[in-house]
């Protein structure tokens, strides 16, 4: 995840546009500015990204063993064997390995640098043919989500009959994914008169025989492969079930909700490594505030059956697990499922909790949940749309009364006049070393950070300009406008626009009232849960989504009492679903308004990518 946002900014004079706006009443310190959620279009029908060839062919080839990327199939397998002693061309003619063999030896190879310490520095690796490896079906699961070397091995080899580079196409199955087999060869007669035209006629007729076999040799690949991706579909995302279940089977459809998509699987694979998960434990507010809420209400989980969303490192399910849930059932698309698997085993929760590699959309589970438990939250709440997830899941699974934890969230803004943000990002470029560097403000000024503000800089009271019951809200809801009014609580001037999130947890998954704070008091008056993520006083009350800044190009130098009166877009991106489109359309409104005093106002447009 970057801690770079972008951002653009525009200005806008359309005064018929500020009065098309919802006026706004609102100065209380806390409180809902009204908003009005998009509910634009029915969503797409679903997507299948075992479709998506254009994606895999995309994608480098990596070597079997190491971290290198290799621009062709054929030169990753010469680096194998002459950095690695491992020739899989040769192995794979001298064993007669067929394709699933080959795919099986492809993915062991993957899953074994993923697993072994210091398996980038094998030198020397031979098989022969006799490996449990070889036959085990777990390996026709591609390792990496995108791995060319999955469908193209098999040009790098002409099969067996071949002659003079001329390979009988009678000896090479085709046909099986209802593909067109490429047509013989129709030749026209030419007589020759010299030797040197009949030499060169042969020429000629090698050529198109190679040309011809190349064509059988892909064709064959492309049914092969056809049926090798039907065969892992069906095989490990269409019949995902448990076979110990006990609880009953749920009917539960795939949902035809758009996931959301990243090229490459980014997202997911972002998500495979351990740094950021260590950089989430760590996050004692985040952690601690799940782990409270789920030991303190144990008489909620007793017994239960809780299904986790993008488990992670397990550590939600096993929260769930040792405050006495019956069943913990744990999903997650990205490889540090695995390492979330051998968490749960050396913690003694195998009995418990199980996992299923999977899109929520698109899996399929033994069984109703009672409890959904996810940490979803994006910088801004909304960015990285997991949220939509879970909104799937508790449509496909949640029981009627079930809970969802967390059950409600909030989006708060504000204002600060902490000019550091606009120092380090605009300013920087007046003198880099004695030298101006104007140009490179271009792309700056479009520029918005992600990072701690100082409770003493805000300067406006703070408004909720989205409000989100997690047990009602719809996907499409996650699409808003909503009009806020801040006011000057002191003399000083505005740099940056301010969000954040709040989040609550309840024991009931009723709506948090918005007159309930997040303050410690309050949660313990009303028996919650909850934590935020603004501006804070201690080290310890930070987290690791910090606050999202809206810098401004040139500071508000206002007055107490005078307002900033807008207007709040938020909106996913349509390139990107992951990302979000933001925009802020704002007027400032003095207290005691002078002859000569500037119009302040302008329409500014961000974006989270």
């Amino acid at each position: 995840m970057s801690n770079r946002i972008l951002q653009g900014a525009t200005s806008g004079d359309s005064k018929a546009a500020f009065n098309a706006r919802r006026q706004s009443t609102i100065s209380q310190a806390y409180t809902q500015s009204e908003y009005s959620e998009s509910e634009f279009g029915e969503q797409d029908n679903g997507w299948d990204d075992w479709e998506d060839e254009e994606g895999m062919a995309a994608a480098d080839p990596k070597c079997l063993f190491c971290a290198e990327i290799f621009p062709s199939a054929k030169e990753v397998f010469d680096h194998c064997t002459a950095a690695h002693g491992f020739n899989f061309l040769k192995a794979r003619h001298d064993l007669h390995l067929d394709f699933y063999h080959s795919i099986r030896l492809i993915n062991y190879l993957r899953q074994q640098a993923l697993d072994i310490a210091g398996f980038e520095q094998t030198a020397q690796f031979a098989i022969t043919g006799k490996e449990d490896f070889l036959k085990d079906d777990k390996y026709l699961r591609p390792v990496l989500e995108d791995d060319s070397l999955l469908f193209c091995f098999e040009d790098l080899e002409i099969g067996d009959g071949e002659e003079n580079g001329f390979v009988d196409p009678t000896l090479i199955a085709g046909g099986a994914a209802g593909l067109d087999m490429p047509k013989p060869l129709a030749r026209e007669e030419i007589a020759t008169t010299t030797e040197l035209e009949a030499k060169l006629l042969k020429q000629l007729r090698q050529a198109e025989e190679r040309l011809f076999a190349v064509e059988v040799q892909l064709h064959n690949t492309e049914a092969q492969f056809e049926e090798y991706r039907a065969r892992v579909k069906e095989s490990f995302f269409d019949t995902l079930v448990d076979d110990g279940a006990k609880s009953v089977v749920s009917e539960a459809e795939p949902s035809t909700v758009v996931v959301p998509q990243d090229e490459n699987n980014y997202y997911f694979n972002s998500y495979a490594h351990s740094d950021i998960h260590q950089q989430m434990l760590n996050d004692r507010v985040r952690t601690e505030g799940y782990r409270d809420y789920i030991y303190e209400n144990k008489d909620i989980f007793k017994g239960k059956v809780v299904l986790d969303v993008g488990c992670g490192t397990g550590i939600l399910s096993m929260f769930a697990a040792k405050a006495g849930a019956a069943r913990v059932l744990s999903v997650d698309n990205s490889d540090i499922i695995e390492k979330a698997r051998q968490n749960i085993k050396e913690n003694g929760f195998e009995d418990v909790i199980t996992l299923h590699r999977g899109k929520i959309e698109e899996i399929k589970l033994p069984c109703k949940v009672d409890i959904i438990i996810s940490e979803w939250m994006g910088y801004f709440l909304l960015y990285e749309a997991m949220l939509d997830s879970v909104l799937v899941a508790r449509d496909r699974f949640l029981v009627p009364g079930g809970i969802l934890a967390p059950s409600q969230t909030r989006i708060l803004f504000t204002t600060t006049s902490d000019e550091s943000f606009l120092d380090d990002s605009i300013h920087y470029w007046n003198d880099v070393y004695g030298f101006k560097m104007s140009t490179m403000k271009e792309n700056v000024l479009r520029e918005a950070v992600v990072d701690f503000v100082s409770p003493e800089t805000i300067v406006t009271n703070t408004v909720t300009i989205k409000d989100l019951p997690h047990q009602t809200i719809t996907v499409a809801g996650l699409d808003f406008v909503s009009d806020f009014t801040l006011e000057m609580s002191r003399d000083d001037h505005v740099s940056a626009f301010v969000g954040y999130f709040d989040t609550w947890f309840t024991r009931d998954g009723k709506d948090v009232p918005l007159d309930v704070g997040i303050s410690k008091e309050e949660l313990k008056a009303n028996q919650l849960n909850g934590f935020t993520t603004g501006p804070v006083y201690t080290r310890s009350e930070e987290t690791h989504w910090k606050q999202t800044m809206f810098v401004l190009e040139k500071a508000l130098e206002l007055k107490k009492g005078d307002q900033i009166c807008g207007t709040f877009y938020c909106n996913k991106n349509h390139m990107n679903p992951r990302a979000l489109d933001l925009r802020i359309v704002y007027e400032v409104k003095r207290k005691e308004a002078k002859e000569g005093d500037e119009e302040l106002k302008a329409d500014l447009m961000f974006y989270l990518r």
